[in-house]
């Protein structure tokens, strides 16, 4: 069939050159393509951009909320005369912070409860796990030593706020850690439960 085909093509070659389209035709066709709006292209590249940016905006946007949330009035701590007062009527160490700014020390003590119940946790690995529990409370206590520091800074820094700042987020960034610290302590145990 295609022997057929082939030998019809070039008996009939000069045919099929000698037939052009009309001018009119090739009018229609280039108003055509000049009528039509242009769809704006969008790479695959900046598709992704957009959805890791929308990720991140969200995980954001949830960890704030689970920080910053208020929970119930009863287990807030409580400034009073420039001591904070914990839910279990402890003085917080961080007291010295109510003096400069309420807010901030609130902040601090609501984190160094969080941090306090976090390291509880971590400490039900000790037994079962000396070396890693060795490396995590080492990475902790690195973290607790810089916020010491800026704690010291404290009284003699002029730009308080600043510094308040710094160690809302080291406080901040060592809840991250220990919630970091124990997904892995999850991870292992359910690990060595599924090997079991």
């Amino acid at each position: 069939m295609s022997d057929n085909l082939d030998r019809f093509i070039k008996q009939n070659r000069s045919h099929f050159d000698e037939e052009q389209p009309s001018e009119k035709l090739w009018e229609q066709i280039e108003k055509g393509l000049q009528s039509k709006t242009p769809v704006p292209v969008r790479s695959l590249k900046q598709r992704w951009w957009t959805a890791a940016a929308a990720v991140i905006l969200f995980a954001t946007a949830a960890t704030a909320y689970i920080i910053f949330k208020k929970t119930d009035p009863v287990n807030q701590p409580v400034v009073e005369n420039n001591t904070i007062i914990l839910p279990d009527n402890k003085v917080a160490k961080d007291a010295d912070i109510a003096a400069i700014d309420p807010v901030y020390a609130q902040q601090a003590a609501r984190f160094s409860l969080l941090i306090d119940e976090k390291q509880k946790e971590l400490k039900a690995i000790q037994t079962d796990e000396p070396f890693l529990y060795k490396k995590f409370s080492f990475d902790i206590k690195r973290l607790d030593s810089t916020y010491t520091l800026l704690k010291q800074q404290l009284p003699v820094n002029p730009n308080k706020e600043e510094l308040l700042e710094a160690m809302i987020y080291n406080l901040q960034l060592q809840i991250e850690l220990l919630n970091q610290q124990l997904n892995i302590i999850q991870k292992i145990k359910q690990s060595k439960s599924t090997s079991l």
